[in-house]
């Protein structure tokens, strides 16, 4: 007969351990001030602050500063993707990511020297109003449905991961979380503009840092040192920088990260709307290159962060996989639990940060939220708005609405998150669709002088099709089980509960199972080069068509050609003007007045 003491000993101690993975009293206020802090700086901005046309609203008014702007587009890229998704990579598949030191300082220097000098020497609201001054309205229409299209994919996942997080660690159930961290987003997004977008961002940017800071202390003592999560990550094949595999199936390699990667951080930053538009938010073109060197600087600390972090998930988890005990019931989960098992002793510093965690979806959410408006009132409202003196105003107050419609739509999509593996390939594998045409156009329209409608419209279609061909086929085999990335093994053994007698000591996730119809090759190519592949495929089809089409370089404006490129345009013809003095009775054109 069991001891009844022994009973108690057990309930008690389970009691204890239940305690220490779920939230207190303090970290739900650390957890609030954070919420309210944000809304009070969107309505400080808006009622506050001049808002009452499109570039006070979408450019902050040119004032800027280049450390807040830059704050706010790292704040932007760092979502909760980022902060749960890079840790849970290494965790499961190694360090390899590490190479994004060389794709953010590669994408930094494309985007200085390729798009950058375009785009602030135009000064355009919206990125692809380039497209139709350098191209046509259909080229425009074109790429802002896609950017739309790409969004609406990519904020619900943005959303879900930290409701996810939040949902761990207390009561509450993602469905509650989700519309509340959104209304909260929405309110200072549309109330105060990029001046409350960017200043918000800085903010909970710091916050993050700081939490992410405090946990890789906490979590490098908890295991003893940085030389034994080294040790145990080596030992358990988690260290691996040059992965120098050339084949485009290897799930993620050195050339994956370099080239892939870099291409796709390019989407995401060097043509994005929302990023531009912080550049174009500071005074002068050079503001705006010192933005981005602080940006490539700040993102490559933040993602090796991350990296370490998972190697210290590894190395106190390796003999014993939350994920394969069923603790969690997504790998994505390891992070939050990993926090709660680090700092649950520490009243308010998991609050803190989970706060974190959640700024940086809200700073993905408001900047994503704040360029949507811009690109859907500027391209599909605008020319239907009539002329007036109360235009701007009125401008100003649609997009505000904008805002509100489509957060309301990202809520609803959320619910479809749940349904979709882990979140960091899910995230770069939707986005391919979109962001491969997107990236070949700008390109196009910037690096091809050559290049006329006609042909990169053919080629942006024929891109499109192919990546959605692509990538639907590619998740519609892994939904069904037919294609599996293996996964580094990890074991139960070292549980201090009886977990290992029931569960296999190691695991390790096949490469792909046996069915009936096998996926073909094309659908294991790697989720990282999807971007580059669909830039590539417009860039080589709209070459080819616009050859065939014919070219016109004579009527090509320079300012619409990046400056490495003009050097292909012909010579631009000038008309002589005479330089001698007008006579008196003549006026400024030459023509004798008349009497």
């Amino acid at each position: 007969m069991e001891d009844p003491l022994t009973t108690a000993s057990i309930l008690l101690d389970t009691t204890e351990n239940l305690d220490r993975f779920t939230f207190g009293w303090l970290d739900y206020t650390l957890f609030g001030l954070l919420l309210l802090v944000s809304v009070f700086i969107g309505v400080y901005f808006g009622f506050f602050s001049k808002q009452d046309n499109t570039t006070e609203y979408l450019l902050g008014g040119k004032r800027m500063g280049c450390f807040p702007v830059a704050m706010s587009i790292i704040a932007s890229h760092i979502s909760g993707i980022t902060l749960l998704g890079i840790p849970t990579e290494v965790f499961h598949h190694g360090t390899q990511y590490t190479a994004c030191v060389i794709t953010a300082s590669v994408t930094a220097v494309v985007t200085c020297y390729v798009f950058l000098p375009v785009f602030y020497k135009l000064q355009l609201t919206s990125t692809f109003e380039y497209l139709e001054v350098r191209f046509a309205r259909p080229v425009r229409i074109l790429c802002s449905v896609l950017f739309t299209i790409s969004l609406f994919t990519f904020l619900p996942i943005v959303i879900y991961v930290p409701a996810l997080a939040f949902g761990q660690v207390s009561q509450l159930s993602v469905h509650t979380i989700t519309p509340i961290l959104c209304i909260v987003c929405i309110i200072y997004t549309s109330i105060g503009g990029l001046k409350a977008v960017v200043w918000t961002d800085t903010i909970q940017f710091s916050v993050t840092v700081g939490g992410l800071f405090t946990i890789l202390v906490l979590g490098t003592l908890s295991i003893g040192s940085v030389g034994e999560v080294w040790r145990i990550s080596g030992e358990g094949g988690r260290l691996i920088f040059f992965d120098m595999d050339p084949s485009p199936f290897s799930r993620n390699t050195f050339w994956g990260m370099s080239i892939g990667m870099t291409v796709t951080w390019l989407g995401h930053l060097g043509i994005h709307p929302g990023v531009v538009q912080r550049f174009l938010s500071v005074p002068r073109e050079i503001d705006a290159k010192h933005s981005t060197a602080i940006t490539a600087v700040g993102m490559i600390i933040v993602k090796l962060i991350c990296v370490f972090t998972g190697l210290i998930m590894f190395a106190k988890y390796y003999d014993c996989d939350p994920f394969l005990t069923k603790v969690i019931s997504r790998t994505d989960q390891t992070l939050p639990y990993y926090v709660m098992d680090v700092a649950g002793h520490l009243p308010g510093l998991p609050g803190l940060f989970l706060a974190g965690l959640v700024s940086a979806a809200l700073a993905t959410m408001s900047a994503s939220l704040n360029t949507v408006s811009g690109t859907i009132y500027e391209d599909f409202v605008r020319p239907w708005m009539p002329d007036g003196p109360k235009k701007e105003a009125t401008a100003t107050t649609v997009m505000k609405i904008i805002v509100v419609i489509t957060g309301a739509i990202s809520v609803g999509l959320v619910f479809l998150v749940e349904r979709l593996g882990p979140v960091f390939q899910i995230a770069v594998s939707t986005r391919g669709i979109t962001d491969g045409p997107l990236l070949g156009l700008f390109v196009m329209g910037m690096m091809v002088p050559w290049a006329n409608t006609k042909g990169v419209l053919v080629g942006g279609y024929t891109s499109l099709m192919c990546m959605f061909w692509l990538v639907g086929g590619t998740q519609w085999y892994t939904m069904q089980g037919k294609i599996k990335h293996s996964s580094l093994p990890t074991s139960v053994d070292g549980c201090p509960y009886p977990w290992n007698e029931t569960l296999s000591s190691t695991t390790a996730i096949p490469t792909s199972t046996i069915s009936d119809e096998e996926p073909m090759t094309l659908f294991r190519i790697s989720f990282i080069y999807y971007t580059m592949i669909g830039a590539v495929i417009v860039i080589v089809v709209g070459t080819i068509a616009s050859y065939f089409f014919g070219m016109d370089l004579e009527n090509v404006d320079p300012d619409h050609i990046s400056p490495m490129m003009r050097r292909f345009l012909p010579p631009r013809k000038y008309v002589e003007v005479s330089l001698r003095e007008v006579p008196p009775s003549h006026d400024a054109a030459g023509l004798e007045k008349t009497k």
